[in-house]
């Protein structure tokens, strides 16, 4: 049905889109869990050294994923010269993998991330945390609702 250059386009375009996608919903996610968190630290009775390592966490992560879509948004312009240029596959294809593995190294990142702040945390920070969130999503999913 589709050529072979045809079909990597279409790949090209979806890793794209979903790296944009995914990058930039990390960081949407990284900068509410860094705003959100912390204006609860009192009612989490959360320590000065578990907000300070909580920071620490996130900070790395934000580095690391400004880094890495830096790193893919020149991927994804040496990718689109590639694709109007009529590259090689071969060169194509390893692109896309590189990219893939940008992404899917942001991915481990974010989750390592997670459980650091999960060890970082007690068990019953941890349970009073996720239902303050769960409550922030029912408040959130309720007014996209109602059309507030």
């Amino acid at each position: 049905m589709f050529n072979k250059s045809t079909k990597y386009l279409y790949y090209a375009l979806i890793i794209i889109i979903g790296a944009s996608l995914s990058c930039a919903a990390l960081s949407r996610a990284e900068e509410k869990a860094d705003e959100s968190i912390f204006k609860y630290k009192k009612e989490l009775s959360m320590t000065d050294d578990q907000e300070k390592n909580l920071r620490n966490i996130l900070t790395k992560l934000q580095n690391y994923l400004a880094e890495k879509t830096g790193e893919l948004n020149v991927l994804r312009a040496e990718l689109s010269k590639m694709i109007v240029e009529k590259a090689d596959l071969n060169m194509i294809k390893t692109k896309l993998r590189t990219m893939a593995r940008i992404q899917a190294d942001a991915s481990y990142e974010d989750i390592a991330s997670i459980r650091a702040i999960e060890k970082e945390l007690t068990a019953a920070q941890m349970s009073k945390w996720r239902g303050m969130q769960e409550e922030f999503r029912k408040k959130t999913q309720a007014s996209a609702g109602s059309g507030v």
